[in-house]
């Protein structure tokens, strides 16, 4: 297959280096900055320069590697060139206002079919330079089927599982939007608080795993992020409620030096922790 990635950075020059190196199809890579497309060659991201004019008509599938108003953008303007039986597919953080684009379209393009796509996938890093032709090993893949074809959601489905990853989740875009906010972007928002603490600039010597852990993610790109959380308020909100409430029960419970129920709520987090543990097992067992 010709498969055209829109967007090479870090997901996208993965995703190219992954299909290159486990797959023969070909890959044409796109990136306004030229000296990126420059990288993703020397890097193996892409076989060669995507040929707006001339290569659209000709493409199997395009994926849109970015950000969710630049990939809604860049659909606008490339879909209409597609042809019939073309995929067109994203990988954005967030899948509720790019599958309402791709409902639009679908209704003027019936013909192309689209889906929603969110790898379970990344790094503390960005760019093309820090790509990994091995970022998509074991990982979950989060469909979004926008058109209904089976046998083109299986070529969705078995080309991620060829670039590595271990199984594929289908839902719709309201359950992605409501699970991310809780496993990503809260995440995300902990760690950056985190590192807000004047203890971090000084924390060498006496820092191990935890430190390591949780602060992993606060590197992360401000741009990016910012568009997912603004664009996911409605869920991301209540769980940072949630999690200012527990907070709230520890500090509590600490100023008033009350051992007994500490023990309670920290037990209650290993309960939590194990059962969710137990459910990841499980889930992997299907």
């Amino acid at each position: 297959m010709k498969i055209a990635i829109i967007g090479m950075g870090l997901i996208g020059g993965s995703l190219g280096r992954a299909i290159l190196k486990n797959t023969q199809h070909e890959v044409l890579g796109y990136d306004l900055d030229k000296s990126v497309l420059q990288k993703a060659r020397l890097l193996n991201a892409h076989t060669r320069a995507l040929d707006k004019e001339n290569d659209l008509p000709q493409v199997d599938i395009v994926i849109f590697a970015l950000c969710p108003r630049a990939a809604i953008e860049s659909m606008r303007d490339i879909v209409p060139h597609l042809k019939d039986g073309a995929i067109v597919m994203d990988i954005c953080g967030n899948k509720r206002v790019i599958v309402d684009e791709m409902t639009r379209l679908e209704k003027e393009y019936p013909n192309l079919f689209f889906i929603g796509t969110h790898p379970m996938a990344g790094r503390e890093f960005s760019g093309i330079s820090h790509s990994m032709a091995t970022l998509f090993d074991k990982a979950f893949v989060v469909l979004v089927p926008v058109s209904q074809d089976i046998a083109k959601l299986a070529v969705v489905k078995n080309l991620f599982l060829a670039i590595g990853a271990t199984d594929v989740e289908i839902c719709n875009a309201k359950k992605h939007d409501g699970m991310i906010s809780y496993t990503s972007q809260l995440a995300h928002i902990v760690s950056s608080s985190y590192v807000k603490n004047p203890h971090c600039s000084s924390h060498a010597g006496f820092s191990a795993g935890s430190f390591r852990d949780l602060t992993r993610v606060a590197k992360l790109n401000p741009d990016m992020w910012a568009e997912l959380f603004v664009e996911n308020k409605d869920y991301l909100v209540n769980d940072i409620d949630e999690i200012i409430k527990h907070l709230q029960e520890y500090r509590d419970a600490i100023a008033e030096g009350d051992e007994k129920e500490l023990r309670v709520l920290l037990a209650d987090g290993v309960k939590q922790k194990e059962a969710a543990e137990n459910a990841r097992k499980e889930r992997l067992k299907d």
